[in-house]
């Protein structure tokens, strides 16, 4: 931040700060003018004679004595040394009072009795003024308190000046120290211009104190000098009361002393105690000229001023140039009685010499005046110039020994300071260089110090914080070790796991990828337990290890291995390689708690082509897959495994079944299951359908693997069942919907399938679950279980596509089933295939001892429907009979067709 910057910072608030503090100044001197308005007004003296008996006796006394007069008298003005009495006046016989003019301070008095008779007055207390006061003797006056408001006035305005130049100041200094403590230098070198600053800063202020305390003495001194010139004048018996007709006795005896004086010049005092008065004037009451008078050595300088200026004599030159606006400003405050100071006027100013010009700046003021008041009443005015070339010249003196002795000062204290802040920058320079070496990691270096102070304590903490960061980096090395064994590794065999082997395909040092699983590992798990399954996982391992090497061995899963191959190899080599291992690990025996155990492996082989070093894992594992599901134990991987396009078609296929779900695209379509007796009424099989925006109509073979892949069919199945229960729920007739052991297995799909046959009571009893035989019945208690909850709804239950798959007669006895559906494998060719015929009749001879009825899939010729009629079979379903429909009407009419 720059030092302008550093300046403006909060520079709103401290302007307003500095507002509030100048209007100080103008609200104090209102209040005081305000508060001393009539702090002057004559303050009336009052006595009723006889006193009481009780000041009779104190004062000595008696009811018969006669006052002849009575007088106040005290200390009321060093002006007038004959008032020291002031007679009070007599109000009839027994009243006296007399008006005491005032002035700033305290007045003491007292009052003075002459009694008939008595040669010695008797002086007493104002009765009536309970104040008093004692003076050094110990004896008691009468006083009157009197605010010295000019004194007050002058207090305050400095308390103000001192406020303002002190936060004027603050507003200097804490801009540019903060600015200059943050710059880029050495810490000695802020110390020592830090010290500069606030050295000089206080120098000045004790300047501008001494200044103002010489200019305080100058006045003194000044208003000592009128005040001889008053009692000179007194002495000469000068009446006071008429000044104007006293013009001859005050010439003359100013004539005798002021004229013949001249400036005294004394090389052993300073020029504080030599400042004389150069120029003299009375002036009656209304500011007019009585008497002028000028030292002898400066009479004919200021008439040579007076001409230059335009003015007929000197007394012109004071009257109308020099006191121009010096006059009326006493006679304003002229009752205040205080010694009035000002400077030449501008016009006046530039006839003057240097030295005076420069002494008079300095001072303050040149020109004086002394109200004369008298019993409270303006007389009139003395007049002064004073001498200021001395006062210029010894400042000067002054100033030049003060900056002497700043320079010493500065001096000494930067170079201790300096001195200092080396010592402390040294410590701090060791101090930064160390973190720095901490910064980079260098933990080794201890921290050594030796200043004793808070910089050392600093040290301490930061070895301290050494030691604690060693200790905790330490361990997180070991943890970050740990952390990158259990990261890439394998905690069961200690072999890089999946993530270190992309970590390393990543670095592109591999040409061939094998990919080793342990074929049934599950099966092994479930049949020896987990700790053979672990204790076979290790020995494999160590037998990969063995057979494989040079190269690197990877575990990537639970029962897969992976060796990767940096130099290049054949088909044939990689082939070779991959037999080699599986014929190492599968022909030993492994011997486990005195069991002898065999595994077998499956491997699939990759070469890295046009640097897809990312793909080997993904295209080894791909060829083993294949070859696995082909019997082979080995397979290497051709580009035609991998069909982008077909992946893309899943891809699309998905997305049509997400649309399909958001946009309610599930329909049931319904195909008629015809009865073959004539008591009988028609069923229908509800089929799941997509029908897309553009009428195109998606049949389960169409998607049914993607969506059951894709985690979509529980939606879809859900809202198929839902569709279904609304289609048949103001109709009559039996429907049927497929359901698989999955769909069974699926608590939560079972849940929201007893909560659709509890909303539906009625359409529950006219429902068929057909399941499917093609699919294995391993938990017959989940089927059993099923059955059972859904019996109550009023539902049935019928096994699909019997005689496909793992058909089994154990599912129909151990299952109440309703329904046999004899799969369309055995219905397609019945007409022609013997075969077919005897495991149809079996069939059906079975369904009618166990009281289940049967339904003949596929039926899709006359020929194929007449052996059905000759079987016996109750219901046949094909597209003989009716192709599924989009609505029950138009099944219907199919029937209507085929029976006319």
């Amino acid at each position: 931040m720059s030092l302008i910057a550093h300046y403006l910072h909060k520079w709103k608030i401290r302007l307003g700060i500095f507002f509030v503090l100048v209007c100080i100044w103008p609200i104090q001197t209102w209040v005081i003018s305000l508060m001393s308005h009539d702090a002057l007004t004559p303050y009336e003296i009052n006595l009723t004679l006889p006193l009481s008996d009780k000041l009779n006796q104190q004062y000595g006394l008696s009811a018969s004595s006669h006052i002849e007069s009575v007088f106040v008298s005290g200390s009321f003005s060093d002006w007038h040394p004959d008032d020291a009495y002031y007679q009070m006046r007599a109000n009839g016989d027994n009243q006296w009072q007399f008006t005491l003019p005032l002035h700033h301070g305290d007045i003491e008095y007292k009052l003075v009795l002459q009694v008939k008779g008595e040669q010695d007055p008797i002086w007493i207390l104002d009765p009536y003024n309970p104040n008093t006061s004692v003076n050094p003797w110990g004896n008691k006056n009468s006083l009157i308190e009197v605010a010295d408001w000019p004194k007050i006035a002058l207090i305050t305005q400095l308390l103000t000046f001192a406020l303002i130049g002190s936060f004027l100041l603050f507003c200097l200094l804490e801009p540019l120290l903060y600015w200059l403590l943050h710059l880029k230098m050495p810490l000695h070198r802020k110390l020592m211009l830090t010290n500069v600053l606030i050295l000089v800063c206080a120098q000045v202020i004790f300047f501008s104190y001494q200044l103002h305390q010489n200019r305080q003495l100058i006045k003194l001194s000044v208003s000592d000098t009128l005040h001889n010139m008053h009692l000179l004048l007194a002495s000469n018996q000068v009446d006071f009361t008429d000044l104007t007709n006293q013009k001859t006795q005050i010439d003359k005896t100013i004539s005798h002393f002021f004229n013949q004086a001249t400036t005294r010049i004394d090389k052993k005092q300073t020029s504080l105690f030599q400042i004389t008065l150069s120029d003299f004037a009375v002036l009656d009451n209304d500011g007019q000229l009585i008497s002028l008078h000028h030292r002898q050595q400066n009479e004919s300088i200021q008439l040579d001023r007076a001409t230059k200026l335009g003015f007929n004599s000197t007394s012109d030159y004071f009257v109308k140039g020099m006191w121009s606006k010096l006059i009326p400003l006493a006679k304003q405050d002229a009752l205040n009685g205080q010694l009035i100071t000002a400077k030449r006027p501008p016009a006046i100013r530039h006839v003057e010499t240097n030295k005076t010009r420069q002494g008079e700046w300095v001072l303050g003021f040149s020109q004086v005046m002394q109200p004369i008041i008298e019993r409270g009443q303006l007389m009139g005015f003395y007049g002064g110039s004073i001498q200021v070339k001395l006062y210029g010249a010894e400042l000067l003196n002054t100033l030049i020994f003060q900056l002497m002795l700043l320079s010493g000062v500065l001096a000494l204290a930067s170079w201790l300071l300096m001195s200092v802040g080396k010592i402390v920058t040294a410590d701090i320079l060791t101090l930064t260089n160390w973190t720095q070496k901490v910064v980079k990691g260098d933990l080794t270096q201890k921290l050594k110090l030796n200043s004793q102070d808070e910089i050392q304590q600093l040290g301490d903490n930061f070895e301290i914080m050494r030691q604690s960061l060693a200790e905790s980096f330490h361990q997180i090395e070991q943890q970050n070790s740990n952390l990158f064994k259990e990261a890439y590794f394998n905690n069961l065999t200690g072999l890089p796991n999946r993530k270190k082997l992309y970590a390393d395909l990543s670095k592109h040092q591999a040409s061939s990828l094998l990919v080793f699983n342990i074929n049934n590992f599950g099966e092994i798990n479930d049949f020896y337990g987990i700790t053979t399954g672990d204790t076979i996982i290790q020995k494999v391992a160590n037998g990969l290890e063995l057979s494989c090497a040079p190269h690197s061995l990877y575990k990537t899963g639970a029962d897969e291995f992976v060796v990767l191959m940096a130099c290049d190899c054949s088909d044939q080599q990689l082939q070779q390689l991959a037999e080699h291992i599986i014929d190492h690990i599968s022909h030993q025996a492994m011997t486990i708690d005195g069991n002898e155990l065999y595994v077998t492996l499956s491997a699939g082989g990759a070469h890295c082509v046009n640097d897809q070093y990312s793909q080997l894992h993904q295209q080894a594992d791909l060829a083993r897959r294949i070859g696995r599901r082909q019997f082979q134990r080995y397979r290497l991987f051709t580009p035609d495994m991998s069909n982008p396009k077909a992946f893309e078609a899943n891809m699309h296929q998905n997305r049509i079944l997400v649309s399909a779900v958001q946009h309610d695209w599930v329909t049931p379509y319904v195909q008629l299951i015809n009865p073959l007796s004539a008591d009988a009424q028609p069923k229908f099989e509800c089929l799941m359908r997509i029908c897309l925006d553009d009428g195109t109509v998606l049949t389960p073979a169409m998607f049914m693997q993607t969506a059951v892949r894709s985690r979509l069919y529980p939606r879809m199945m859900k809202t198929m069942l839902e569709k279904s229960f609304s289609l048949f729920s103001q109709l009559p007739y039996e429907f049927s919907v497929n359901i698989s052991l999955e769909d069974i297995a699926d608590t939560e799909r079972v849940a929201e399938l007893f909560e659709l046959l509890k909303a539906n009571p009625e359409t529950s009893t006219r429902l068929t679950f057909e399941l499917l035989e093609s699919e294995e019945i391993t938990n017959y208690d989940l089927v059993h279980d099923f059955i059972v909850k859904v019996k109550p709804f009023g539902c049935k239950i019928a096994i699909d596509d019997f005689g496909a798959g793992y058909s089994n007669f154990v599912h129909l006895m151990s299952l109440d089933i309703d329904v046999i559906k004899i799969d369309g494998s055995l219905i397609r060719n019945l007409d022609i295939d013997t075969k077919a015929q005897h495991l149809v009749e079996t069939v059906t001879h079975f369904a009618k001892k166990m009281n289940i009825k049967t339904v003949a899939e596929f039926v899709d010729s006359e020929q194929v429907l007449s052996q059905v009629k000759h079987y016996q079979i109750d219901y046949a379903q094909g597209f003989l009979l009716g192709k599924p429909e989009a609505s029950i009407e138009a099944a219907l009419s199919i029937q209507r067709d085929n029976s006319a």
